[in-house]
């Protein structure tokens, strides 16, 4: 066969082969650098993958060259037809393969856009979200602020209250729905005669009521109304004494209207009742004191005449039998007299003498020694206990020693028989307030406390007709309060002192001590007046 050579071919052919080879290698080595670098970007992968079917077709395009001309120069035509097959077989594939990849990108690059999209969104609302988020950090520190801006200010409130309740002197308590206490403050405690708070919580506030009708009306009133305001009542210590109370109390009630327990405060009202009663007392007293001057002053002249002229009646009549009833009409005038006498000492209208500074232990010791024989023949015994340290006081000692008597009177009538009598001086405070204390306490029956009361209203007896006036504790009372004094009642006493005793009654005679400003001011007066 004749023609132009094809060796020129054949080696461009050949060298054209490698350098495919060698650029195709040199593409796949950027392609894996630019898929390391850039793992999430689909295009180099692309790229990447591209340069391996390049790779690929280089090879078997080197092959199918460069080793068929290799292969038939060198004398191995046989090879090259074993080989060729193959060759064509790996360019097909490596066409093919790109030719997928070509195609396949497409829809690759459709799936990222929308992928992009996706995550754009998703960025958007993460960005949203993150917004919010802020948004919802700020509000939960300024809520965080309001919250405890408003602890504290319900703390504040809550000691407020808490000091309020602890510290007020008047009762604080609250109720439940049953009417039981579920709280109370330590006043309240004290008032009702509680240490612990654990005794009265849970007690039912109806047996704290003296009277059941009190009772009644508080709790219609809390119902009905859904308060009361300035209830006076009286309540019934632990230790079974009584106390006054006004009470202001409001229902609880829950958001339908529900009554679901009570509040209210009460304010002992003992001493001022008292007070009130003793004013209203000595008022009365002092009323009864001028009609009693004005009647004893009235009766005083006429019954000095019926005394008189009886007694010079007896002188001119001899017969035995109208000397008799004359000498009765004399005994009642002086009888009479004698009630008068006591009016005007009752009235305070009597002559102020031998006015001076009185050491009480030795009138009483005087006046038992007195009445001492009269009283053992009755098996009453006198038992002293006497302040060695007793201050004096100014006043008449004839007119206290008459309070003495009267006191001891009154004790051995009370007794009757085999009984004991006892007799206590004390003084309490400074020498400008010093007070000096009398008590007379007997083992006798007490006194009602229906009548307790009437003890010293004048012509108030509970002795037999014949046997008293009722007289001798109005005159004490107004021998006392002459002298700037004061004389109160107790029976039952309360004090164990009293009690361990035995003791059913005891007065307690009270007087300012010489060195009081009460008792000079109280002097001066005296002196004035005589």
């Amino acid at each position: 066969m004749s023609g132009l050579p094809l060796y020129p071919i054949y080696i461009v052919d050949f060298f054209g082969s490698l350098c495919m080879l060698v650029l195709s290698f040199i593409a796949l080595r950027y392609a894996w650098i630019l898929k390391r670098t850039h793992t999430r970007n689909v295009f180099y992968t692309y790229i990447f993958w591209l340069c391996m079917t390049f790779v690929a077709l280089s090879i078997s395009r080197s092959t199918g060259h460069a080793l068929r001309g290799l292969l038939l120069y060198s004398g191995y035509p046989y090879l090259w037809k074993k080989l060729a097959p193959y060759s064509g077989g790996l360019n097909s594939i490596a066409f093919i393969s790109a030719a997928v990849l070509t195609f396949y990108f497409p829809n690759v690059q459709k799936v990222m856009e929308v992928i992009k999209e996706d995550a754009r969104r998703l960025k958007e609302a993460k960005e949203e979200l993150e917004i919010a988020h802020e948004k919802l950090r700020d509000f939960n520190l300024r809520l965080e602020e309001k919250v405890k801006e408003r602890t504290r200010a319900l703390v504040l409130s809550e000691q407020k209250f808490r000091r309020l309740f602890e510290g007020s002197r008047d009762a604080i308590f609250f109720c439940d729905q049953d009417g039981c206490i579920s709280d109370i403050n330590p006043s309240g405690m004290n008032m009702l005669g509680f240490k612990v708070k654990s005794e009265i919580i849970g007690l039912p506030m109806k047996q704290f009521f003296v009277r059941h009708e009190d009772w009644e009306i508080y709790n219609k009133s809390i119902y009905d109304q859904g308060y009361i305001v300035d209830f006076e009542t009286q309540f019934k210590r632990v230790d079974g004494s009584t106390i006054y109370l006004i009470i202001t109390a409001g229902a609880i009630k829950e958001k339908n209207g529900t009554i679901i327990g009570c509040e209210g405060i009460a304010k002992d009202i003992t001493t001022f009742k008292r007070m009130t009663e003793k004013l209203i007392y000595s008022e009365k007293m002092a009323s009864i004191g001028q009609l009693a001057a004005g009647i004893a002053h009235e009766l005083n002249t006429p019954l000095g005449i019926i005394l008189g002229y009886t007694q010079l009646l007896k002188e001119d009549i001899e017969e035995q039998e109208l000397l008799e009833e004359l000498k009765i009409i004399e005994k009642q005038t002086k009888n009479c007299k004698r009630i008068v006498s006591d009016l005007l000492s009752f009235a305070r209208s009597s002559e102020r003498r031998y006015i001076s500074k009185v050491q009480i232990n030795d009138c009483i010791k005087q006046t038992v020694t007195i009445v001492k024989h009269t009283f053992e023949l009755k098996g009453i015994d006198i038992v002293l206990y006497l302040d060695k340290d007793l201050p004096k006081v100014i006043a008449d000692e004839n007119k206290f020693t008459q309070v003495l008597m009267n006191l001891l009177n009154n004790a051995r009538d009370a007794i009757g028989e085999n009984g004991t009598v006892y007799i206590w001086t004390k003084h309490e405070g400074e020498t400008e307030d010093c007070l000096v204390k009398v008590i007379v306490g007997d083992t006798g029956e007490g006194i009602n406390e229906k009548i307790k009361r009437r003890i010293f209203d004048p012509f108030f007896t509970t002795k037999p007709a014949g046997q008293g006036t009722g007289l001798g504790l109005s005159v004490s009372y107004g021998i006392i309060k002459e002298h700037g004094g004061t004389i109160d009642v107790c029976s039952p006493p309360s004090d164990k002192e009293y009690v361990s005793r035995g003791i059913k009654t005891i007065f307690i005679v009270t007087l300012p001590a010489s060195t009081s400003e009460k008792a000079k001011k109280r002097l001066k007066q005296l002196i004035s007046v005589c």
